[in-house]
């Protein structure tokens, strides 16, 4: 079929669809021939059904428009737990008919998500941004990619030394020499407290113990009990073998609880950059960052603040009684993860963003990830300063790209903030991202519902806010537009 005969029979379908000539066909046949076309428009042959995964595509389908306006976020055509789109009877496609490839993306897939600041200055409202989407796709069931898959965390870090120490300590203790058992475990205690990470409050706990136990033999019964507060502080539940001590550890020991138990608690507060680690406090998990407040007995604590995809921030942290103590985490991230925010950079520039095909960093950052799904923020001030943020979707598989949703990042917006803005994102990924009908009776609108329409017009024609479009080789950025108003997303 010639290009030019392919595409008047588009012409013709959609104006045969059209309410005009559509209700006019019903009432009789026209011995009128239709209008011929003064302006021919060169199409791409479709790809076959079955070459959904080729990086060789026609152009691009396009879910909105730069310039759309309609700041109403999508409503989905279809249930997000359903998203497959049924074939309407004698449609092709139907029972007894091959189906024809839709245009359509009914498929999940995994989604990598990057908030870019595109200057420096707005660098804390992208590292904002990007967790409020993340959190909200995450909430509303999108699978996202998992980055502690993707950037393992480094081994642990060995604690040989310690535990060597410990043992050459509990040698000299038992050898009745205490002077040289204090010393070596005092060398343990600060060699695990190096490795917050990776230290087991048992381990040190039980090192404080026999610390304070050494120290008292040597007649020190002050730097015992300063010993067995750690001890306490290390691990709560810590209480001495009866077997290996006597009665005048065990009752200094008991002694310094008591204290330790009667002084007021304080509160550690932890924030980090970016949000939503994880806070591990001997070894046992409290929350996510910004941690507002956990009450924490007063003494040294091991803080770890965990981040998928980033080096783990571990400190020991003295917690004063009755005060607030803060730790302000600075996470950096492992050098593969540091590579792909790399790459998001220069896939969301302004040039990048007016592309007709997936830029080479997205694609690339979608293989590194195994990510179907690419999704990028740029962070900007506007024109009249106000933060804002231009968002774009590509399917990497189908070369399908949601684009022109614009967010707006002042306090309180709802229309066209970060939640309208997830909500386009997951209507996309699921495939409801179809169009939407202004007017109910329009019959070329009931059409353009069909998927098997979007399968008739394959590459030739992209979906945006108030056309449809028919892409031209000559003119990509004004394709020639035969049918506009009525549809929109």
């Amino acid at each position: 079929m010639t290009t030019f005969r392919r595409t008047s029979l588009l012409l013709a379908l959609l104006l045969a669809t059209s309410p005009a000539y559509g209700q006019s066909t019903r009432k009789k046949k026209s011995s009128k021939k239709p209008p011929a076309t003064t302006q021919p428009v060169k199409t791409t042959k479709a790809p076959p059904a079955d070459d959904a995964d080729s990086d060789e595509s026609v152009e691009p389908r396009i879910f909105g428009a730069p310039n759309d306006n309609d700041e109403t976020s999508v409503t989905p055509l279809v249930s997000p737990d359903a998203p497959a789109v049924a074939t309407p009877a004698g449609a092709p496609g139907a029972a007894g008919e091959p189906a024809l490839a839709s245009a359509a993306v009914t498929a999940t897939g995994p989604v990598a998500l990057f908030a870019v600041a595109r200057t420096s200055a707005v660098e804390e409202a992208a590292v904002k941004l990007e967790d409020e989407l993340l959190s909200r796709l995450k909430a509303s069931g999108v699978a996202l990619v998992d980055l502690g898959a993707a950037f393992p965390p480094s081994p642990p870090a060995s604690l040989a030394r310690a535990d060597t120490l410990f043992e050459q300590g509990r040698t000299d203790y038992d050898n009745l020499d205490p002077e040289a058992a204090e010393a070596k475990f005092l060398a343990a205690a600060e060699a695990y407290t190096k490795q917050p990470a990776e230290l087991s409050p048992e381990r040190l706990a039980k090192t404080y113990l026999f610390l304070g136990a050494s120290r008292m033999l040597n007649g020190d019964s002050a730097g015992g009990q300063e010993a067995f507060k750690r001890a306490v502080v290390a691990e709560p539940s810590m209480t001495p073998d009866t077997s290996l001590f006597g009665q005048d550890v065990l009752k200094a020991f008991d002694q310094a609880r008591a204290e330790v138990t009667a002084r007021p608690a304080g509160t550690l507060v932890v924030e980090s950059k970016p949000a939503g680690a994880s806070v591990l406090v001997r070894g046992r998990e409290l929350g996510v960052t910004p941690l507002k407040g956990v009450e924490l007995p007063a003494g040294q604590h091991p803080v770890v603040v965990a981040l998928p995809g980033y080096a783990a921030f571990a400190q020991y942290t003295d917690v004063a009684s009755a005060k607030r103590t803060e730790v302000k985490a600075a996470l950096e991230p492992t050098p593969g993860l540091s590579a792909v925010r790399d790459a998001a950079v220069h896939a969301s520039t302004e040039q990048a963003f007016e592309r007709d095909t997936p830029p080479p960093e997205a694609r690339a950052i979608g293989e590194r990830l195994n990510a179907r799904y690419v999704v990028l923020a740029a962070v900007d001030r506007g024109d009249k300063g106000y933060l804002q943020a231009e968002l774009q979707a590509w399917d990497l598989r189908s070369n399908a790209r949601l684009r022109g949703v614009e967010i707006s990042l002042v306090p309180g917006a709802k229309k066209n903030g970060p939640d309208a803005a997830a909500d386009q994102v997951r209507a996309f990924v699921t495939g409801v991202a179809a169009p939407r009908v202004a007017d109910g009776g329009n019959s070329f609108s009931t059409l353009i519902k069909r998927p098997w329409f979007w399968a008739v017009v394959g590459g030739a024609a992209a979906v945006t806010a108030g056309a449809v479009f028919v892409a031209t080789s000559q003119d990509k950025g004004r394709p020639f537009n035969p049918v506009s108003g009525g549809v929109g997303f």
